[in-house]
């Protein structure tokens, strides 16, 4: 089996947002030949028909291009959102719709998967045990709902993220343990996605705070990877240049010894996810990210 290196399309949005230019950059740029399409780009609550037309564009010209568009994630706006997990049940239904669409979306992409971040409670309902059960109890059943649609639309899998605060669920260990586990009525399956730097923003005490430690479990089936440089002061998305890498603690070869096992089980996607603040310049950006593939295109040579 393989190891198949590639990108989040993070880093075109509000800078790159033309199908043309960002497969362009992946394919021309970065030299890589797989990517996650990110949710900032397109809204899928926008006008159905716009969102649609771009979905087309964007899965001709990739396979025009050769580009392997494994499945679309939430990005920053979504994750700004409570989603499955907000106080409100009107607004708890409202982001099923907000799914919904995302999967269509991802469907007319021809990406095969389709997540990211599930949901947020809120201060007030995170120390209420009787609530959080509740909430739990109702976001099986959303998600459990969602895997029928998923698979109603020819998706093969949904991904959540292990998250970086203790509010957000599936941040530790034992929770993204238990969303593996969900059963989903025999549609497609819950699978993690593993972010290396969101470990390293948590201060639990726990082995949900090594980011190592994570790749150690026996997920029920092979994660994909999310990859960036951070140190222990927050989730940075940092990109693997030189003088980041000096700061962070996040190591290729260490990553790449620990996803060693997995091979014999299958495939695994690992998807930088460096996320420039949009104030920085435009050379800057494509600079540091080909030093980052860079950084891992020689790990993985010597690997």
């Amino acid at each position: 089996m393989s190891l198949h290196p590639g990108i989040n399309t993070c880093f075109a949005v509000k800078r790159w947002p033309e199908p043309e230019q960002w497969v362009r950059i992946v394919k021309d740029e970065l030299g890589l030949d797989c990517c996650q399409f990110s949710l900032d780009l397109v809204d899928p609550l926008l006008d159905e028909a716009a969102t649609m037309d771009y979905a087309d564009a964007a899965r001709e010209l990739a396979a025009e291009r050769g580009l392997f568009i494994h499945s679309t994630f939430t990005g920053l706006a979504a994750y700004s959102w409570s989603q499955l997990l907000h106080p409100q049940q009107a607004m708890r239904a409202a982001a099923v719709r907000w799914y919904e669409r995302a999967i269509d979306f991802t469907a007319r992409l021809g990406a095969s998967g389709m997540g990211g971040h599930i949901g947020a409670f809120s201060a007030q309902d995170a120390v209420n045990l009787a609530r959080k059960h509740m909430l739990l109890g109702e976001l099986e059943e959303r998600l459990a709902a969602l895997s029928h649609y998923a698979a109603r639309r020819g998706l093969s899998h949904l991904l959540f993220e292990n998250m970086a605060v203790e509010r957000e669920w599936g941040h530790s260990i034992e929770e993204a343990r238990q969303l593996t586990q969900m059963d989903m009525g025999g549609d497609v399956p819950l699978v993690l996605c593993l972010d290396v730097g969101h470990p390293c923003a948590l201060h639990t005490g726990t082995a949900s705070d090594d980011y190592l430690a994570w790749f150690a479990q026996p997920w029920p089936r092979l994660p994909v990877v999310h990859l960036q440089q951070t140190d222990r002061s927050g989730d940075h998305h940092w990109p693997f240049t030189r003088s980041y890498n000096a700061q962070g603690m996040v190591r290729a070869e260490a990553v790449l010894q620990a996803i060693e096992p997995w091979l014999v089980s299958g495939d695994v996607y690992l998807f930088l996810e460096p996320i420039h603040p949009f104030e920085a310049e435009d050379a800057v950006v494509l600079d540091e990210l080909k030093e980052s593939v860079g950084y891992w295109r020689e790990a993985l040579s010597n690997y």
